[in-house]
């Protein structure tokens, strides 16, 4: 990548005191680090100030499980209200049991398969910051 004229002027600062260009593209490693232990909290895309998706990965990591627990003993109290006892002692606690199961693993595997696609857009600096700038590429050679 050449000057700022290639990247744009958002993406560069004239300082009058230095009379020097500063560059103030968000940092490749840094993104690449955040999304690599911080992927689920959606820590690089808010660093990136792409704040849509990291709100979004947020809400996907803390919001889901308890709407799915919410749900499930929301079903519960239900089951018991209408037939108290029904529910204890024939099973049908294995069998309230099993969608929440189910519904917990479809989103450990969304939330992997979210951090797999950000480690990967992060490791090839494949992303643009909310300013549109590319990221400044420092991650290996």
């Amino acid at each position: 990548m050449g000057g700022g004229l290639e990247l744009g002027i958002r993406c560069w600062e004239y300082d009058k005191t230095t009379h020097t260009c500063n560059d103030l593209r968000k940092d490749q490693r840094t993104a690449f680090l955040l999304s690599l232990f911080l992927s689920a909290l959606g820590a690089a895309n808010f660093y990136i100030e792409q704040n849509v998706i990291g709100g979004l990965q947020l809400a996907t990591f803390v919001g889901v499980p308890i709407i799915i627990f919410g749900v499930w003993v929301l079903h519960l109290a239900i089951m018991l209200l209408i037939n108290p006892c029904n529910v204890e002692g024939n099973n049908q606690d294995k069998l309230l049991l099993w969608p929440v199961i189910v519904s917990y693993l479809i989103w450990i595997a969304i939330v992997l398969m979210w951090w797999v696609a950000d480690v990967v857009t992060f490791a090839e600096n494949l992303s643009v910051s909310g300013d549109e700038c590319p990221l400044k590429h420092n991650l290996g050679s």
